[in-house]
């Protein structure tokens, strides 16, 4: 904050008004409100006011502290005719916070005298304690999210979706197709991570880079290293939203985006871009949930048989999507009836299914089922448990749901080895009951995969 006060003249201390009457017109400081240490600029008008009776030639414009002493000068200004005026500007920092009065003071000789004339004008500053502080928000996206619409010729440089300033790494353009309108283009970005960078400071934040490490969310491997990245300063109030890509990514990782900066004061130090803020963010987004519904057991010659239905409760879409019976005590599956390939799942929908083990019902209380499904590119095997049959229950038994345990394996991650290709091709055919969670069809399909 700045105000202005006086701007009287005088003439070497003679009572007699000057034949040259200057002033000097209000001061403006840039930034007008200034924090410790930031270098300020006092910019000053000097006049000749219309009525004068001589021009002047302003030899020297300073600025004082509340102690007399000079803080900067600038000498040789110009010369002012009558209604003439001329600026100057001044600079200034100060040490420590609050209101701090200046005194800017301008000397010009007459022309018809030669005499000197000094005139001033006091202003007050409000200076704030220096703040420095970057706030890091990151955010998952899917690449889905930064396509452009039909027709755009627009390039990953010039992206702006929602306030989106660039993307930085990776090696795609926006998904604009060919010159021709067909074909398929590569994706903006494989692994996008939108981060925003806000200054809460009361300094600019120069020097700013992005630099992003991710490890494994079941492992401490590091799965993905990009940047650094530069961006552009950030000043107080201000922020940049960019896209990082982390590049094609096969494990869900837990991704700790860096910004390294420097305050804008940190120059005067000589002080590196050595500060730093962080966020976390974990990737890809998971949305898809698996959950079994409509469950009974019942007893076969062959076996125990699982008859559920597999649903997709989550909002995220489930590929690949296989079933089978887990691993525990007294449960092993058999040989024609241990797994199921169930394929593609969308958010709310659901497959029948069928599993065949074997049960020692005086040693099992529940049978697991293992379902392992593709979710945006990384593979995930999570279980789930029902009730087996009670040991003197010779009849069907409804089975009951509880969650026992979820766990991420790599895209490399192998789905049963039983399971060939030509069997999914015909699992995929057999698996007919379909709908929407809620309820079942009623329907039912010839078997289990082979």
């Amino acid at each position: 904050m700045l105000a202005t006060i006086g701007g009287a003249f005088a003439a070497g201390g003679a009572a007699a008004v000057p034949d040259a009457r200057i002033t000097v017109g209000e001061v403006g400081a840039s930034p007008s409100d200034p924090t410790v240490g930031e270098r300020t600029a006092l910019n000053v008008t000097v006049s000749n006011s219309g009525g004068s009776d001589a021009a002047a030639n302003v030899t020297t414009v300073r600025v004082r502290n509340a102690d007399g002493d000079v803080l900067d000068s600038v000498t040789g200004v110009g010369a002012l005719s009558a209604g003439d005026s001329l600026d100057a500007t001044l600079w200034t920092s100060f040490d420590e916070p609050g209101a701090k009065r200046l005194t800017v003071e301008a000397v010009a000789n007459q022309s018809t005298t030669g005499e000197f004339v000094t005139v001033s004008r006091d202003t007050v500053i409000e200076v704030r304690p220096t703040q420095v502080a970057l706030d890091l928000r990151t955010r998952a996206l899917d690449p889905e999210d930064l396509q452009s619409d039909e027709g755009s010729e627009s390039s990953a440089g010039d992206l702006s979706v929602g306030g989106i300033q660039g993307i930085f790494g990776g090696g795609g353009g926006l998904d604009t197709g060919d010159a021709d309108g067909q074909g398929d283009a590569p994706p903006v970005a494989d692994s996008p991570v939108e981060v925003t960078v806000v200054n809460t400071g009361t300094t600019t934040a120069d020097r700013v880079s992005l630099h992003a490490v991710g490890t494994a969310v079941d492992g401490d491997e590091r799965t993905v290293s990009v940047g650094p990245f530069v961006v552009e300063d950030v000043a107080p109030g201000e922020e940049r939203r960019v896209i990082v890509d982390l590049g094609p990514l096969d494990r869900r990782s837990e991704v700790t985006v860096t910004a390294a900066f420097r305050a804008d004061t940190d120059r005067f130090d000589d002080r590196g871009a050595d500060r730093s803020a962080q966020s976390t963010v974990t990737y890809p987004v998971r949305e898809a949930a698996p959950t079994v519904t409509d469950a009974t057991v019942r007893e076969t010659a062959d076996g125990v048989v699982v008859d559920a239905n597999l649903g997709n409760a989550g909002g995220g879409e489930m590929t690949g999507a296989v079933v089978s019976v887990g691993d525990a005590p007294g449960v092993e599956p058999t040989a024609a009836g241990g797994e199921y390939f169930v394929g593609t799942l969308g958010a709310s929908d659901f497959v029948g299914f069928d599993l065949t083990t074997a049960v020692n019902a005086s040693v099992a209380d529940e049978i697991p089922i293992r379902v392992t499904y593709t979710e945006r590119g990384v593979r995930y095997t999570e279980t789930l448990t029902v009730a087996a049959p009670e040991a003197d229950d010779d009849g069907e038994s409804g089975g009951t749901l509880g969650r026992i345990g979820v766990g991420g394996v790599g895209a490399a991650g192998a789905v049963a080895s039983g399971l060939a290709l030509v069997g999914l091709a015909g699992a995929v055919g057999l698996a007919v009951r379909t709908g929407r969670i809620g309820g079942s069809t009623g329907r039912r399909r010839g078997g289990s995969a082979p």
